[in-house]
């Protein structure tokens, strides 16, 4: 299955930019189905890249790491479809970090083929991701309902102004993320090396 528009090649480097999976391809690629964007942040500010977008990724997940960098902190899933193999990136303070977290006590290790989605909320005017495996979505293990645990958010007065703080939720998150990668291979899930791939 994997994402038939791509071309085969290798370790592909996955993000998610205005809502969709996005792979970044060379200057000189003559793909007809890339898009040209301009960055807007970055040391490469104003240039124009050509890019790939879809709005599902799919394969094996043979393992998954947080990876600190320059960039910040992201939670990596790498995936094998056949021949390919596709790396994705879930930045910590992105909203689609917690999204797939929260499911992830719900997440099979052993099935073959995991589906990483992109939809989007009209009711909110943003995108959202979340899983499948088995041919079902992967539940929620936290929820505002049911939080199992998950510290909910708190309402604090910063200068006169309320405010909602995340921190506790945040930190619980990211120690779920943790143990779900300390499961491949028995660490705590950090990678210590930067990644020198990051395309930004």
């Amino acid at each position: 299955m994997g994402l038939e528009t791509v071309s085969n090649s290798t370790n592909k480097f996955v993000t998610i930019v205005n809502g969709l999976f996005t792979i970044r391809l060379p200057d000189t690629s003559d793909d007809p189905k890339a898009v040209e964007r301009t960055l807007t942040k970055g040391p490469n500010a104003g240039k124009v890249v050509k890019e790939l977008q879809f709005n599902k990724l799919s394969g094996k997940l043979t393992s998954s790491y947080i990876d600190k960098s320059d960039y910040g902190s992201s939670l990596i899933f790498n995936l094998v479809d056949g021949s390919e193999s596709f790396k994705l990136q879930l930045p910590v303070e992105s909203q689609f970090f917690s999204q797939i977290v929260k499911r992830l006590p719900n997440f099979n290790l052993d099935s073959e083929e995991t589906e990483f989605n992109m939809g989007y909320d009209t009711e909110r005017d943003k995108p959202f991701t979340y899983l499948r495996q088995d041919g079902a979505t992967v539940p929620m293990h936290f929820t505002k309902d049911n939080p199992n645990g998950m510290p909910q958010p708190k309402q604090k007065t910063v200068k006169g102004e309320k405010k909602w703080d995340w921190e506790d939720q945040e930190n619980f998150l990211y120690d779920v993320a943790v143990e779900f990668v300390g499961k491949f291979d028995g660490s705590v899930g950090l990678k210590p090396e930067y990644e020198d791939d990051v395309p930004f």
